[in-house]
């Protein structure tokens, strides 16, 4: 096998959606095949706030402080959920905005590749919500598989 196309470290993005499951199955199954660390990364976007109607500052407000702790507890609890399945895995989770977060990551950790799930959007939702996935492929330096989401 030719070294520069075995991966060591896999980033793995989860927003714990069913999209990201089909991609935590491939990365389980690379991340045996190659011998490869795997890393699991949620990135807590907290400007879906924003999206939903609410004012840019709505973090400001107290309430609002005790529903952001609230939302880090959960996605503590939902890696912790998702790295069971995958036994030495090493979990990270940051804020931020998901497009530039997951590519700091991988770059923070050598990351010699990344998989992640796509919701596969088109439309009006593409054009509103945009893909991820297709910016990190865009901007990514290192391999970046996608995996659609398995329907059945």
């Amino acid at each position: 096998m030719v070294e520069s196309v075995r991966p060591r470290r896999i980033l793995v993005p989860t927003d714990f959606s069913p999209g990201a499951e089909s991609a935590l199955e491939w990365a389980k199954a690379l991340g045996e095949a190659f011998r490869a660390e795997v890393l699991l990364l949620h990135v807590l976007d907290l400007t879906i706030g924003a999206l939903a109607g609410f004012p840019a500052n709505v973090a400001m407000v107290p309430a609002a402080g005790e529903l952001l702790e609230r939302i880090r507890v959960e996605a503590q609890q939902e890696m912790a959920k998702v790295s069971g399945r995958m036994p030495g895995a090493r979990t990270i989770i940051r804020e931020g905005m998901p497009r530039s977060m997951i590519l700091d990551v991988a770059r923070e950790v050598g990351a010699d590749m990344i998989v992640m799930g796509t919701h596969g959007r088109t439309g009006l939702t593409h054009v509103f919500f945009g893909s991820v996935a297709e910016h990190v492929v865009r901007h990514s330096r290192i391999a970046v598989l996608t995996v659609r989401q398995r329907t059945e």
